[in-house]
């Protein structure tokens, strides 16, 4: 119930409000089947007393037949709230887990993998409300369960507490033994179905490589495994818990048709007898669903334990997240300029658990000026640039752009809250490009309403693709296939060049931006930046020396440190 009531808590209130209502819908609907079926029963018990059809229960009995129409009515509508509840809460509860993920810094963001982030956001989003289905149906079921007992107790007396104290005994036994199964068999499942989406995702990445190494076969025999292995873990739960309700209901059929016999042999006044066994059969009937639908919930509940588990991780992520930002909302606001550069004093970062990257490090970034960063694979090249960025945090040092510190979030006059996105454009090592036009993948994050097409132009021109462009049939508006499949490697480069020349910036930051380029190319595009962007900043990492040389100053990263060579 802890699970529950937790889950409960992180919705947001119209999900809350939609939750009690399901609750109270649900409590009214098993009430009302209690009542249906109780009324049968004593009208069944009326007419065997009286061996006759009064005129007041066959009118009673209509009445009751209008109920349960009403209640169809009813349980639809109730039917209608329940998907309603489960849909826009699981959508509302992954909009939270994507925004974690969209927010979260690098060093949390490099730690999960895009089958692991496809899972939290989706697969443990939807477990979740099960998981509050779930308790619902076990809270009511047990309710509903409650009252049948009290009907079962009343017309069959002893023999009835005899059979709810056996039928609880049942229950107890089966939760126990397959509690801990049940729980190791979710945990497998999760983990599985991230290495089913992982092969599927490895399909597409790699597709060149399998195609050219002829390794699909090889491929084929891992995705059979981990699939097969997924398919097992599914099948066994739903076997183990299928299983219950089978070994419930066969061995209560099996224990009234030995009591009937017993009462049959006695051959006493056999019509009461008989009736009283109809009652007693039905009802009894009537609670192996209630108890399997109890047991299969709780199983449930443990299947999806592990969702629950990384739901609750990402939560807290997400508050302290919510946190921050309100902290930061508060705080003053900072224009930043570039008028002297970026100055990186005194910088130690390491990841954990690893020699650092870097011991008192520093670097000047003049503004106008040039500058590339060179060293050997490994040496903490993208690093520096991450870190430059804001998206890793050093453990000591400053990162000053003009006066405005982003490791302390302070300038001169205080703590201060400051946007680099205004002033810096990036283009890491690995571009993402969708499947769009390439207008679209140029102005990435803009609507088509807000793109200005000039501006396009002038940066595909700038990243000399204006010449290919213009000999495609659709010109920018061509489609490039997702992650650029239908355009070249170079072509692609270009694009991701384009993109980040389209914002106005101060400082262009480039992480090996040019290595799919020819060196001619590489000097064209370079010469062009400069040219339409002139008085900007550029700030590269590369292994061309050739390129680098046609910068004004060469840093050399080595021992951790530093060095100035040009």
């Amino acid at each position: 119930m802890e699970m529950i009531g937790y889950l409960i808590g992180i919705l947001e209130r119209e999900d809350k409000k939609k939750c009690y209502c399901l609750i109270l819908l649900s409590l009214v609907s098993h009430v009302v089947d209690v009542f249906c079926y109780s009324m049968i029963i004593y009208i069944i018990n009326s007419v065997i007393r009286t061996n006759q059809a009064l005129p007041r229960m066959t009118a009673f009995a209509l009445f009751m037949g209008v109920v349960s129409v009403l209640k169809i009515i009813f349980d639809m509508y109730r039917c209608k709230i329940s998907t309603q509840f489960v849909y826009r809460s699981a959508q509302k509860l992954s909009m939270k887990l994507y925004e974690v993920i969209i927010k979260e810094n690098l060093g949390s963001h490099n730690q999960k993998s895009a089958s692991q982030a496809l899972m939290i956001v989706q697969g443990d989003a939807v477990n979740c409300v099960r998981i509050i289905i779930d308790g619902i149906t076990i809270c009511t079921n047990f309710l509903t369960m409650s009252g049948y007992g009290i009907i079962f107790i009343h017309i069959s007396k002893w023999a009835g507490v005899v059979s709810c104290i056996i039928l609880l005994i049942c229950a107890l036994t089966f939760f126990f033994f397959y509690r801990g199964r049940i729980e190791a068999y979710g945990e497998k499942y999760r983990a599985l179905r991230i290495k089913v989406n992982a092969q599927i995702a490895l399909a597409y990445g790699a597709f060149r490589e399998i195609k050219i190494d002829d390794r699909s076969a090889y491929i084929l025999d891992r995705y059979q495994d981990i699939s097969s292995k997924y398919a097992k873990v599914q099948s066994e739960f739903d076997y183990e818990n299928s299983g219950i309700g089978v070994l419930l209901q066969n061995a209560v059929l099996a224990v009234m048709f030995i009591a009937l016999s017993f009462f049959l042999m006695g051959g006493s006044n056999l019509p009461v007898v008989l009736g009283l066994m109809v009652s007693y059969i039905t009802t009894f009937i009537r609670m192996i669903p209630m108890v399997y639908g109890i047991l299969s919930g709780i199983n449930d509940v443990s299947f999806l334990k592990k969702s629950y588990k990384s739901i609750r991780e990402n939560i807290v992520q997400y508050e302290e997240i919510k946190n921050r930002e309100e902290t930061r909302a508060k705080m003053k606001k900072k224009e930043l300029s570039f008028r002297q550069g970026l100055a990186i004093r005194n910088l130690t970062f390491g990841y954990h658990d690893r020699v650092k990257i870097f011991d008192q490090a520093s670097i000047d970034i003049p503004a106008g000026c040039s500058v590339a960063v060179t060293g050997i694979s490994g040496a903490g090249k993208t690093t520096l640039l991450d870190l430059a960025l804001g998206l890793l945090k050093p453990q000591s040092g400053s990162i000053l752009y003009d006066d405005y510190d982003i490791v302390a979030q302070a300038d001169g006059e205080g703590f201060c809250e400051a946007n680099l996105g205004k002033m810096v454009s990036y283009i890491p090592q690995t571009v993402y490009l969708n499947g769009e036009t390439i207008q679209n993948n140029v102005a990435f994050f803009e609507t088509e309403k807000e793109i200005n097409v000039q501006k396009v132009e002038e940066a595909l021109k700038c990243a000399q693709l204006w010449e290919d462009i213009s000999q495609m049939p659709e010109g920018i508006h061509t489609l490039i296939g997702e992650n650029g499949t239908a355009i070249s490697g170079g072509q692609r480069q270009r694009i991701a060049l384009a993109r980040a020349l389209y914002k106005d910036f101060e400082l262009l930051v480039m992480d090996e931006a040019t290595a799919a380029l020819d060196m001619e190319t590489e000097k064209a595009v370079i010469d062009s930046i400069r040219h339409l962007k002139g008085g900007k900043t550029i700030l590269m990492v590369t292994h061309h020396m050739s390129l680098a040389n046609e910068c004004d100053l060469i840093y050399k990263i080595e021992n951790q440190k530093i060095i100035r060579v040009k």
